[in-house]
């Protein structure tokens, strides 16, 4: 994911429970559902079930965190998930 120096700006002017509305964001328009679920502080994680992609968010974790890990789940599926946004 790249980010132009306008939206650099953008996102350092964030707090964080924007960040995670952003985030939330990209992963719906890259084809995820996100589901928000305490698990305990094991961490948020996704899974595919008949061609749907879920996210399941750690509700138990601080919003900080939640915002980190769909940023490392859209790193890690980006090279499994069609390169195009979904509308």
């Amino acid at each position: 994911m790249r980010t132009s120096l306008k939206e650099a700006s953008e996102i350092a002017d964030e707090n964080v429970l924007q960040r995670l509305q952003r985030m939330t964001r990209i992963a719906r328009q890259f084809g995820f559902e996100i589901r928000g679920e305490p698990l305990g502080g094991a961490g948020s994680t996704w899974c595919e079930i008949r061609g749907r992609r879920i996210l399941f968010l750690d509700l138990s974790q601080p919003a900080a965190e939640q915002a980190i890990a769909i940023r490392e789940i859209l790193d890690e599926t980006a090279a499994i998930r069609p390169h195009s946004q979904a509308a």
